[in-house]
């Protein structure tokens, strides 16, 4: 039963990094200037012959909800942080004003939030597909265990349920994040 057990962990685990990973992506579209900020924070900048974040090297204001501005503490580095968040390619360029980087961010339109709700829709369904495959893997498993075949077909029912419930906290995460989109 020990055995069975790690098995169920495991299948949690799994599924736990997934709903992470979703959770961190779909956090990176962006809406407004505080979803960008939470985003900007973790750039690296090449700087000072080490990689550094952006938040350890500049002040980040947000000036409205479509425009920020960065302020770094050593302007020689300014060109460092416009290059950083060019590479990011985070859907919009920032403008070095020598002492400063401002990022204005563009409006939304209708159609591009209907992009944006089809782009989540596609790595929503990565992710079940991702949570569908640990089911298959640890089901797998549980079969090759030298258990009675109702233990086996019990330990199957669970990790039905635990997928259930990821697949369930998939589809409310999109949901949350569509009701946003659509609001704004």
């Amino acid at each position: 039963m020990d055995e069975l057990n790690n098995i169920f962990c495991s299948c949690k685990r799994d599924m736990e990094k997934i709903l992470k990973q979703l959770k961190e992506d779909i956090h990176r579209i962006r809406l407004g200037s505080k979803s960008v900020v939470s985003i900007l924070e973790k750039i690296k900048i090449k700087c000072y012959e080490k990689h550094s974040m952006l938040m350890e090297v500049a002040n980040i204001t947000i000036v409205d909800s479509m425009n920020i501005i960065i302020h770094p503490w050593d302007r020689s580095i300014t060109s460092h942080i416009d290059k950083a968040i060019i590479d990011a390619n985070l859907g919009f360029m920032p403008t070095n004003k020598g002492e400063s980087i401002h990022i204005n961010l563009p409006i939304i339109t209708e159609e591009g939030r209907k992009n944006l709700i089809k782009k989540i829709k596609l790595q929503i369904e990565h992710a079940k597909v991702l949570i569908r495959n640990i089911r298959k893997k640890n089901n797998r498993h549980v079969r090759k265990l030298q258990i009675s075949e109702d233990i086996s077909k019990s330990g199957e029912t669970r990790i039905q349920k635990i997928t259930s419930e990821y697949i369930k906290k998939v589809d409310n995460l999109f949901l949350y994040k569509e009701k946003e989109i659509l609001r704004i």
